[in-house]
């Protein structure tokens, strides 16, 4: 009788095995989830709806629902990727799984999964909630393709959080990614408009990963007439750049983990 090594699956197939199980893992603290939900209806219950100019008015209104689920998506990212991910490498269980025989790509590809579901969801409660209290509206292509900018432009976030998680432990991830969060959002133009930023600012701004999903997002929305090269071109640096940094980051601790085993 001799003995088969079986190849190994698919990366797309042993991300959605390990991506089930971390929503597993996060169901099981729907305090967590309440949250993820919650962050970006409370900065349209305080910032919007009581500038009532803003809200009575359809473009003001809608454009300041698009920032504030860019911002949602942003703040759920960081904070969910970092702290999840600096906390299963100190946890016995994941230097378990980190001995798996898989892939760096499908560890980073079910954070993506997982995590970006969480993060995506909390868009649904925004929009009903900015439907009934303002007068935000999208008619139905616009709302598709702004939906479907806002799942493109999330993946830099993500990336940056599994950064964060993998470079520092789990406290000061969460230090780390309250400041990156605040910077990302206030520099990418969540809270303020770009359009009244000095031209200095307006500048570093348009480096941000922030602004550049402020530029697609609003764009695929209707609210813009010429293709954001800018946005587009920043998109893609940081895409780039963050899924090279997250997979030599993974490849790091994944052979940290075998030296430390032998």
């Amino acid at each position: 009788m001799t003995d088969t090594i079986r190849p190994l699956k698919p990366t797309l197939a042993l991300a959605l095995v390990q991506a089930r199980f971390q929503l597993t893992e996060a169901v099981r603290i729907p305090v967590s989830i309440l949250m993820t939900l919650a962050a970006p209806c409370m900065g349209l219950l305080f910032f919007v709806i009581p500038q009532r100019e803003v809200a009575t008015n359809p473009d003001s209104a809608t454009q300041a629902v698009l920032a504030l689920a860019i911002f949602g998506i942003l703040a759920n990212s960081l904070f969910h990727f970092a702290v999840e991910v600096a906390q299963a490498r100190e946890r016995p269980w994941g230097s378990y799984t980190r001995s798996l025989p898989t892939t760096e790509t499908a560890r980073i590809v079910s954070y993506l999964i997982s995590s970006g579901i969480l993060a995506l969801g909390s868009v649904l409660p925004l929009a009903l909630l900015a439907a009934f209290t303002t007068e935000a509206r999208l008619s139905a292509i616009p709302a598709i393709g702004a939906v479907f900018s806002l799942i493109l432009t999330s993946v830099p976030f993500m990336l940056i959080g599994m950064i964060i998680g993998y470079s520092s432990g789990s406290k000061a991830a969460v230090a780390l990614a309250q400041v990156l969060m605040l910077l990302l959002a206030f520099g990418g133009g969540l809270f303020l408009p770009p359009m009244i930023f000095p031209d200095w600012l307006n500048a570093i701004s348009l480096t941000l990963p922030s602004r550049s999903a402020l530029e697609i997002v609003t764009w695929a929305a209707g609210f813009a007439d010429g293709l954001p090269v800018a946005g587009l071109v920043g998109w893609v640096a940081w895409t780039a750049l963050t899924f090279l940094t997250t997979v030599l980051l993974v490849k790091r601790d994944t052979d940290r983990e075998y030296r430390l085993s032998a």
